[in-house]
């Protein structure tokens, strides 16, 4: 049972700090928008302001609302009070943990705390666990703030720029992020063409010819790309149709039907029945695997009695 439950309090607008690391995720269109909203229908996202020991109010999640709010003039907000008494570690965690709360804080933003959250000494796999996402989100989040380029930093946070797509920007030689960026935007390339484009240009053993064209004309360096993708993958498809894989195949199954053989004499009876409906699947498979070899055996020896 939860004993303790902070209620929504009333507070001075004037009183509360705001926060500089949310503030520089906020576009201008954003904070007109909310202005427009809450003349309408009032403030829809409760704003959360942190208590600090020497009576200071910090605010934790709703930078738009409050920029608004002072920008429309009120001297008074609800707002959720947090008892924030702690430090570094303490704040950064509380911070994070509002963002995974709400439905779709800002990439910019996100970024922005996670760095902040690691500079207290949040360890990664914390934060993890307690946005329920995967390294590799972090990572993409952080580079967004730590990687890109700051012409570039300002088009996603002027809504030029899709997040996910400067996540891959990001990856690019800071002093070719922008000039790759403004040809993105210009030729409306989505994410999924601005990736292999990124990996192909980091790519070494790419030639100067086409990354030059990656810049000139990403969509005819993609195509040149997926046409070489293609070609690759044809060989690669005709070589694993050959006999020698053939040979492969019956080696390793050999080895696997070895292995698995040692492995079931192993198994206790009361774990027997985990792997029964494995096993069935398993038997039929094997059955009508036993049916092409056995007519495979019929037609090399119907081709040799003919020849005969």
């Amino acid at each position: 049972m939860v004993k303790n439950i902070n209620k929504v309090k009333e507070v001075d607008v004037a009183a509360v700090a705001g926060n500089k690391t949310l503030a520089a995720a906020v576009a201008r269109r954003s904070v007109e928008r909310c202005k427009e909203a809450i003349e309408k229908l009032g403030v829809v996202h409760t704003p959360v302001v942190g208590a600090g020991k020497d009576g200071r109010r910090l605010l934790l999640s709703g930078q738009c609302e409050l920029t608004a709010l002072r920008e429309l003039g009120v001297k008074k907000m609800d707002a959720i009070e947090l008892d924030m008494t702690g430090e570094g570690v303490v704040n950064a965690k509380l911070s994070l943990l509002l963002i995974s709360l709400r439905d779709r804080p800002g990439a910019l933003c996100e970024g922005l705390l996670l760095k902040e959250a690691v500079s207290a000494g949040v360890p990664r796999s914390e934060i993890q666990g307690m946005l329920g996402k995967s390294a590799s989100w972090i990572s993409n989040r952080l580079s967004l703030v730590t990687r890109l380029d700051t012409n570039v930093y300002e088009m996603v946070k002027g809504g030029l720029l899709e997040a996910r797509s400067a996540e891959e920007i990001a990856r690019l030689p800071l002093e070719d992020q922008f000039v790759f960026a403004e040809t993105a935007v210009r030729e409306g390339l989505p994410k999924s063409a601005i990736g292999p484009l990124v990996c192909a240009y980091n790519d070494e053993s790419c030639p100067d010819e086409v990354k030059a064209q990656i810049f000139e004309d990403p969509r005819g360096a993609l195509k040149r790309l997926t046409d070489k993708r293609r070609a690759v993958n044809a060989g690669r498809q005709g070589q694993r149709n050959g006999p020698d894989i053939i040979d492969g195949y019956i080696k390793s199954m050999r080895f696997q039907t070895v292995a698995l053989s040692r492995a079931l004499a192993d198994i206790s009876q009361d774990k027997s029945s985990r792997y029964w409906g494995a096993l069935k699947d398993l038997e039929s498979f094997l059955q009508a695997l036993l049916t092409m070899v056995q007519a495979f055996f019929t037609r090399v020896k119907m081709g040799v009695d003919h020849s005969g």
